[in-house]
């Protein structure tokens, strides 16, 4: 599992979302067998903080602590499903950077 440590995601909170994948990975006995790692930029600016999650990767966006505990009880613990309202998919990607460009400042 990669967490983006980038310029951007960083302000917007990974590392609260990182402590909290490791509060919750150990407290459903995965901490052995998900490999957590903070990764620079990812270019994913628009949806940051983001998080991927192999094998996939599924790409999630816009994580915060609140969303932890549903990713990795449903898409680690429960059979491998995604939280599909929490995935960004590269359609929800390119409208989040026209939105960025087309925003005043």
């Amino acid at each position: 599992m990669h967490i983006c440590f980038g310029k951007n995601c960083t302000p917007a909170g990974s590392q609260a979302v990182f402590a909290a994948f490791e509060r919750e990975l150990a407290a459903n006995g995965l901490s052995s067998e998900v490999e957590l790692i903070a990764t620079s930029c990812r270019a994913r600016c628009e949806v940051g903080p983001s998080v991927n999650v192999y094998p996939g990767p599924v790409m999630y966006g816009n994580i915060h602590e609140a969303e932890v505990t549903a990713i990795v009880r449903k898409h680690l613990v429960l059979g491998g499903s995604p939280v599909l309202e929490l995935v960004v998919t590269e359609d929800d990607l390119a409208a989040a950077r026209k939105i960025r460009r087309l925003a005043p400042g």
